[in-house]
């Protein structure tokens, strides 16, 4: 079962000769409760393909589908529904609130939402990513890795439909950076979650199900 389809999605910039055809006709299938990971080089397009699936950027063209929505047509209000109810996102600088504490970091969401936290889930993920231990101290006291964790937790606290990580590992060490995303891999298993990953490093890309590659805005493999 496909929890995201995209088709013949086009995203150009500019116009004329210096037109940049960010996505040129993109075609996709994503597998539900798998963990795929799309590799390119800078410029290929793969930021635009993620900000389109998680409803952070509009297509010029084509349709993207995701766990049953159609986001074509959709006002930003609703944009913002689906975003908040269906997909979570971690990204390379983790875009944690540096007054909040961890606790209210990963919680962040729902309060935007209005949602009561589901104290054991809570207490579940905090556990798994090995943050029970720090939930009232501050992102900066963490290190780079315990941040990245942070976010991870933030991502999954209200359950989304899918995950979309943007280089979560850009910012960290090698070593780190494998670690977190063997949390991360971990946490989309237990969980069942579906994962989109977009980097440049072949080595973690290799940790995925399924690794698509795109290049000047084509899907290619």
């Amino acid at each position: 079962m496909n929890i995201v389809t995209v088709h013949d999605l086009k995203k150009y910039f500019g116009k004329g000769e210096n037109q940049v055809k960010a996505l040129d006709g993109v075609d996709l299938e994503i597998e539900k409760g798998k963990f795929t990971a799309i590799i390119g080089a800078s410029g290929s397009g793969k930021t635009t393909l993620l900000n389109m699936i998680g409803g952070l950027d509009t297509p010029d063209e084509g349709e993207v589908i995701v766990d049953g929505v159609s986001l074509a047509g959709l006002k930003e209000k609703e944009l913002a529904v689906f975003r908040r109810s269906k997909v979570g996102f971690v990204y390379q600088n983790f875009n944690l609130v540096p007054t909040l504490t961890v606790r209210e970091n990963i919680l962040f969401p729902l309060s935007l939402a209005g949602s009561t936290p589901d104290p054991a889930f809570f207490s579940e993920i905090t556990e798994l990513l090995r943050l029970n231990g720090r939930l009232d101290a501050y992102p900066g006291e963490l290190s780079g890795g315990g941040q990245q964790r942070v976010a991870i937790a933030r991502a999954l606290i209200a359950k989304p439909s899918i995950l979309l990580a943007d280089e979560p590992t850009g910012n960290l060490d090698s070593k780190t950076g494998q670690n977190v995303l063997g949390l991360l891999k971990m946490s989309v298993e237990t969980y069942q979650q579906t994962l989109v990953m977009i980097t440049h490093n072949l080595e973690l890309a290799q940790m995925a199900d399924r690794v698509v590659r795109i290049e000047d805005g084509r899907i290619r493999a």
